[in-house]
């Protein structure tokens, strides 16, 4: 009797390990979830009643699975991600992946690599009012290998790559517009809370 209650304490322990090796295994590596604080990204997120929400708002399913096991990021996907001055995460657009060069000219963003030169990237993403409006200092980001460059799709209301996601100005190996492809958390995919606004996250220029 003393023998099978071991056993079955033995057997209840082994259960409970691969159980916390599972949960474990899903939460680094598979999906996770994120609420999005702040303006940055209206109106494709935090665009709530028809205002753009200046705390804390939506919740964003995150497919970290994608970029752990099958792809890097690609240009036009939202994703998570953790700025190199940062320890917080942030949530904003791809514009440019390695090879590319990303120009700013009269406030419209340009595209030019191996297929495109100069191509004005079509963000149709962006409100009425960031139609044509994206202002930076800096007018050219060459992307270098591992690395993409990050938008918010509210240019005027967005810290992001344009400022280094905070100042571009210090040690110039932390300041930089750029983010390593391991900093990347995941892609946002889904809306799931409020319940009323849930949907599909645009993923844009995936053609490009």
């Amino acid at each position: 009797m003393i023998k099978d209650d071991e056993q079955s304490w033995g057997s209840f322990v082994l259960e409970m390990v691969i159980l916390l090796a599972i949960v474990l295994c899903v939460r680094f590596y598979v999906f996770q979830f994120f609420r999005v604080s702040g303006p940055s990204m209206c109106p494709t997120l935090n665009q709530l009643d028809g205002e753009c929400e200046s705390g804390k708002g939506e919740f964003v399913f995150v497919n970290e699975f994608l970029y752990h096991f099958i792809k890097d990021p690609q240009r036009g996907e939202v994703v998570v991600f953790r700025p190199p001055t940062e320890k917080t995460y942030y949530i904003k657009r791809v514009i440019g992946v390695p090879g590319d060069t990303i120009t700013i000219n009269d406030g419209k963003v340009y595209l030019t690599n191996d297929q495109y030169d100069e191509l004005e990237l079509p963000e149709e993403y962006l409100s009425a009012v960031n139609q044509g409006r994206t202002i930076t200092q800096q007018k050219v980001f060459t992307i270098p290998e591992d690395h993409v460059l990050l938008f918010g799709d509210n240019r005027n209301q967005s810290l992001d790559a344009r400022q280094c996601f905070k100042s571009c100005y210090g040690d110039v190996n932390e300041n930089t517009p750029f983010v390593h492809e391991d900093k990347v958390k995941g892609r946002a995919e889904f809306v799931i809370w409020p319940f009323w606004t849930a949907r599909w996250i645009e993923q844009a220029n995936a053609d490009l």
